[in-house]
């Protein structure tokens, strides 16, 4: 069974760089080694209307911000070479509910962002303490507590061991920024209340 999962791009579609056709259901043609098969929406700041809010409520309904990151960075950087400027996390919670994000949306907001999760605060929190100030109280926002490879790589399955399935993946690093080992994505994310 299919989940669908709504991609978040705060940049108009031709600023997208990749971000937008890497997580295309295009791109993903080759889903047969995925364990989850995933149907994609790629929503831009350019998309017309308010396409989120036809994201369903669900608890297993996520929303993922895309971006790049660093350590409790509180903005979002561009895909590389498109000379997009960055985005603050006020200006992309305020895109969001300008493209229809309800404030009883139960389901998680992935930060689909290097790094999103280390911080004090983290980008994943301060992200969750503007959403809730803002109203939308019984979310969490996910993060990762590394650099994120946030496609279902073909790689993975060697990289991880000889894995039967392709994942999304999270490098380990050190306290010298170097990568000691390679997990899967689900091992190394953290939820995050706006509440606290």
């Amino acid at each position: 069974m299919a989940t669908s999962r709504t991609l978040f791009i705060p940049w108009d579609r031709a600023q997208s760089g990749t971000f937008a056709s890497e997580h295309s259901d295009a791109a993903h043609s080759d889903k047969g080694s995925a364990h989850r098969k995933r149907k994609v929406t790629v929503i831009c700041r350019d998309t017309p209307g308010k396409p989120l809010a036809k994201v369903g409520a669900g608890i297993g309904t996520r929303i993922h911000v895309v971006g790049h990151g660093a350590i409790g960075d509180p903005e979002l950087g561009a895909d590389h070479g498109t000379g997009a400027a960055d985005v603050g996390i006020e200006e992309l919670v305020d895109m969001m509910f300008e493209k229809g994000l309800k404030k009883y949306y139960l389901g998680t907001v992935a930060c689909d962002v290097c790094y999103s999760a280390i911080g004090s605060p983290s980008y994943a929190k301060m992200l969750a303490r503007e959403l809730f100030k803002r109203g939308l109280k019984a979310s969490c926002v996910l993060g990762y507590k590394g650099p994120l490879i946030s496609t279902y790589h073909p790689a993975s399955q060697q990289m991880l061991g000889g894995s039967k399935y392709t994942h999304r993946m999270v490098y380990e690093m050190d306290e010298n920024d170097n990568r000691v080992a390679v997990h899967k994505s689900s091992k190394m994310q953290e939820r995050f209340f706006g509440f606290n």
